[in-house]
């Protein structure tokens, strides 16, 4: 071989090697492990009671596993929202649940408290298992004199007591997550998500800082032990050292993981699957779905339109966080931070209660102190008396 030949075949050589990286074909992407998921409730949606929606949401259920679900959105008794629910519940049976919401009309009102824990009643007879307090309370309802009632005001008291009566649950969402607290400038790290709901920001003006928000519901909550709380968005999943000690101390307190696996993936794998373990009993899996007759939303708002196919991975890639161990995946609603999380790789075990045997148990099966009856049964498929409203 000539001395130009060689260093040719050198160079080519190293030009090879150098490249065998970039040059090779690319390997399919790892599958998921097979797991025995078993049946699935999703105990958090907020699925328009109309037959076209639910239609919707039950064929994307049987596509992804899940058997029964439970909307947060009932609405309340007086309500054209909490009528279309009851056809909803009236149609599906044990298959669907739901929890009534109040009014805040005239929450500024002698007497709201009162009134309010009487319509609930009312609602629960009719098959509400329990009342959704949306972030209005501490966040947006206001008093006579224009101020922010908070979360631990004396008007809710009754609501509280009449729950643990009827053994029905409360379900609330404290704040939000702390970027929301912030500035909502591009360097928010949910700025993407700010600037398409910008009254998500619940910086400035008079809102009081996210932990004085924590401080007003572990004062209601210390107030009422008797009363069963469901804490959704797993409470303040930014901060699992905060949930732990909340958890310890108030053993009348559940969570549900809609809508937070963004947060809950960035922390430390072990630290996040010890928490899982330690709490096997008390956490509930749910995702925020949202569908309408001409929307969805998945987990949050969307810079582009989704549609079923989109819901189909959205429910896949809580499955993949909760069951694989893969590292740097997304999660499921990628516009809630731009960041890559770790799976946390539930044993089968904890896995069942996480996704089936938890809300069967808190929500499905409970059984209220007085008697529960569907309104649109029997012959004359008449409902019962509306509550007024305030």
């Amino acid at each position: 071989m000539s001395g130009m030949a060689h260093r040719l075949g050198i160079a080519a050589l190293v030009l090879c090697v150098s490249c065998f990286g970039a040059c090779r074909k690319p390997t399919a992407p790892k599958p998921d492990p097979i797991v025995e998921r078993g049946p699935v409730i999703d105990s958090h949606t907020l699925i328009t009671p109309l037959d076209e929606s639910i239609d919707t949401a039950l064929s994307l259920f049987q596509r992804v596993g899940v058997v029964k679900f439970c909307n947060k959105n009932g609405g309340y008794m007086g309500s054209r929202l909490f009528a279309a629910t009851l056809g909803i519940k009236h149609r599906l049976k044990g298959q669907f649940e739901f929890f009534a919401n109040v009014s805040w009309n005239r929450v500024e009102d002698p007497g709201w408290g009162e009134f309010e824990a009487g319509r609930f009643e009312q609602e629960v007879a009719v098959g509400a298992k329990g009342i959704k307090f949306f972030k209005a309370m501490g966040l947006g309802a206001r008093d006579a004199k224009g101020r922010l009632i908070p979360i631990d005001d004396a008007r809710f008291d009754p609501i509280m007591q009449r729950a643990a009566r009827l053994n029905a649950l409360i379900a609330i969402h404290v704040g939000d997550p702390k970027a929301f607290f912030e500035p909502p400038t591009p360097a928010n790290e949910r700025y993407d998500e700010l600037k398409l709901a910008p009254d998500w920001s619940f910086y400035g003006a008079d809102y009081p800082p996210l932990m004085e928000l924590w401080a007003q519901t572990e004062r209601l909550i210390r107030r009422h032990p008797n009363t069963t709380f469901l804490l959704i968005h797993l409470g303040l999943s930014e901060d699992l050292d905060y949930m732990e000690r909340l958890l310890d101390a108030l053993p009348n307190v559940y969570v549900d993981t809609a809508a937070r696996v963004p947060e809950i993936g960035r922390h430390p794998v072990d630290k996040t699957r010890r928490f899982f373990l330690k709490f096997q009993d008390r956490i509930l899996f749910g995702t925020d779905l949202a569908v309408g007759p001409d929307h969805w939303q998945l987990g949050s708002v969307s810079e582009t339109p989704v549609g079923f196919e989109d819901a189909v991975k959205f429910y896949e890639a809580h499955y993949r966080f909760f069951e694989t161990d893969k590292k740097s995946i997304d999660h499921p609603t990628p516009i809630q931070g731009r960041w890559k999380v770790n799976a946390i790789h539930l044993p089968p075990e904890v896995l069942r209660k996480l996704y089936y045997s938890n809300a069967e148990k808190l929500i499905f099966t409970r059984k209220m102190t007085i008697p529960v009856v569907d309104p649109l049964e029997g012959p004359t498929g008449a409902t019962s008396p509306a509550a007024p409203v305030p």
